[in-house]
């Protein structure tokens, strides 16, 4: 049992880095690749690991979905970040933390409104 879900979650993070790596490779050609950028789907899964630990939200193996859920949303907000803002808004730095903080909120907010929506 342990070992499919490492398997699982293994595939889905292979997902995620093989979606990501094109705004990686554009981004890192601008000199605008922080450690914030790489390591959004880590920090996503501890924060959400660190809130289901304490008991934040509710408590049930069916919302393991919320991560896939976080990991393709935060492969939307980087290619929003490095395609779209960044041509914008000229502070790479800045607006890669944002997202980062964007990526923690949405981990706050599935923990919190997950069980009211519809399955």
């Amino acid at each position: 049992m342990v070992i499919e879900i490492l398997l699982i979650f293994g595939l889905i993070l292979f997902v995620y880095v093989s979606l990501a790596s094109l705004a990686w490779i554009n981004a890192k050609r601008r000199n605008a690749l922080y450690w914030s950028d790489i390591c959004l789907p880590i920090v996503l899964l501890l924060v959400w690991t660190c809130l289901v630990s304490v008991g934040y939200g509710h408590q049930s193996l069916s919302h393991l979905i919320e991560i896939p859920i976080l990991l393709m949303v935060s492969v939307v907000f980087l290619y929003v970040r490095v395609f779209i803002v960044d041509r914008y808004r000229g502070q790479f730095k800045q607006n890669s933390y944002i997202i980062l903080g964007l990526g923690v909120l949405l981990v706050l907010l599935l923990r919190t409104f997950m069980p009211f929506l519809a399955e």
